[in-house]
């Protein structure tokens, strides 16, 4: 009996470390240390100001479920691309930050690594930024520019680290303008957990 309550308090131990272990590391900005330093190291964090709020998502592995795990989604019929990063401001008000991209031509999970180094345009026709959030109906397309920065093949074909930075403006319905600056992500991003290929594109 004995015995077996050491085993079973050690696998309790190996979960523990296990689940820590896949938490985002947040490093503080050393110019502003509320938002995370940008890195390339698959920290699994992604920040940003909004207007003069602090927004930030910092991936969390529970037993149950995770929290604030970035997905990305693509439509190949389409050549239709979507990265949504879904964070809170100051711990509060569950919101997303969101990228709908075209022509980008990519199909499949390995296609992702043509990102590196582009930087892409943000029009509000073509491609366009979003800050979505609970108490807002508002769905209207930013202008700005996301550039993925570094994006590279982990030790799995089915595992890379993307990494960048972005900013984005959107006027809102009630004739106010939202700005999101200094906006910076770095995650491990796995064709199991964070991809999908979906047919038909819903918007």
């Amino acid at each position: 009996m004995k015995k077996y309550s050491n085993t079973k308090n050690l696998l309790l131990v190996v979960i523990i470390l296990v689940v820590s272990a896949c938490n985002g590391i947040f490093i503080p900005d050393p110019i502003n240390p509320r938002i995370p330093k940008y890195t390339e190291e698959g920290n699994n964090v992604s920040g940003a100001l909004v207007d003069n709020n602090i927004w930030k998502s910092v991936e969390q592995w529970g037993f149950y479920e995770i929290t604030d795990m970035p997905d990305i989604t693509v439509w190949p019929e389409n050549d239709s691309l979507s990265l949504r990063f879904t964070g809170s401001i100051d711990e509060e008000n569950p919101s997303s930050i969101e990228f709908h991209m075209k022509g980008l031509k990519i199909d499949k999970f390995a296609d992702l690594t043509t990102l590196n180094g582009k930087k892409i345009q943000l029009d509000g026709i073509k491609t366009a930024g979003y800050f979505l959030n609970d108490s807002s109906t508002d769905s209207i397309k930013g202008v700005g520019q996301i550039y993925f920065r570094n994006v590279k093949t982990e030790d799995s074909p089915t595992s890379i680290i993307l990494s960048g930075t972005f900013s984005f403006s959107v006027h809102r319905s009630d004739g106010k303008i939202l700005n999101v600056t200094s906006g910076r992500f770095d995650y491990q991003i796995t064709e199991s957990s964070n991809f999908i290929a979906m047919e038909q594109l819903p918007y």
